[in-house]
This record gives C-alpha cells, sequence and structure tokens, in this order.
C-alpha cells in the first residue's frame, strides 16, 4: 500500500512539474493540490492498514470499510477546503491532478502482478518448481 502512495506522490510530482514548465506555474500549484487531495487519504489509510496487521482476521474488513468510507469524506473534505481557500481555482488543473492520483493505485497492482512471487522460481516462471498438477491447479 505504501508503494502505491509512493508512486501517487511521484506521478503527481512528474505532471506538476511538466504543467509548470508547459502551462505556468499556476497550474502546476492546483494539479499538486489536486494530486494532495487523494494522496494524503489514501496515504492515512495505507498507515491505518499497517498498524492493523497482527490483529484478528476477522476484524480486517471492518477496518478496511470503514477506512474506505473514511479516505473518501477526507477526500470530499479536502476539495471543499481547496475550493473555499483559493480565491481562483483551475479546476482542470485540480481535477487532473486528483484523477491521475487516483488512478496510480491501479497501475501499481498492473506491476505487482507482473512480478515474482513467492511461489515462482529466480527467473519468474509461474509455475516452475511445482509439479504438473500444482502448476494445472491440480486438475489433469
Amino acid at each position: 500500500m505504501f508503494i502505491a502512495v509512493g508512486l501517487q506522490v511521484a506521478t503527481v510530482a512528474v505532471l506538476a512539474l511538466v504543467a509548470g514548465l508547459g502551462f505556468g506555474w499556476t497550474s502546476a500549484k492546483f494539479l499538486a493540490l489536486g494530486g494532495a487531495v487523494a494522496i494524503i487519504p489514501n496515504g492515512l489509510f495505507a498507515l491505518r492498514l499497517a498498524t492493523h496487521r497482527g490483529k484478528p482476521a476477522e476484524s480486517y474488513p471492518a477496518v478496511f470499510f470503514l477506512g474506505q468510507f473514511a479516505k473518501i469524506g477526507l477526500t470530499a473534505a479536502l476539495v471543499v477546503w481547496v475550493a473555499r481557500s483559493f480565491e481562483s481555482v483551475n479546476w482542470l488543473a485540480m481535477l487532473i491532478g486528483l484523477i491521475a492520483a487516483l488512478q496510480v493505485p491501479i497501475f501499481a497492482l498492473l506491476l505487482q502482478r507482473d512480478a515474482p512471487g513467492p511461489g515462482d522460481d529466480a527467473a519468474g516462471a509461474p509455475g516452475a518448481g511445482r509439479p504438473a498438477d500444482a502448476a494445472a491447479g491440480g486438475r489433469r
């Protein structure tokens, strides 16, 4: 989860730099604010999940769903805070930053899925080192 947050920060920073160089630093500021609106709640959620490790597995769904609801509420509250705190909001830049930050965890999952897992050999070939029945899911 912290990897996804780190990727969010890196993505928003690169996009803000590109926006600053291409469209002006005001656009970069609002793009970064839009990203922060998503990154802050996601980071707090990741921290909450990390503190729940080692606890009974039965309590995990409740912690997860309550954390998701809190994350959505905090994101909405931060959008309202940005809208009220700045006189002239560049909504396009802010929404681009928000959407980019929200999409990064999806790509992080894709990257993580391609990484070799504990059952893979050093070359990363799925199923290597396991009997043929286990590699085929137990079917022949």
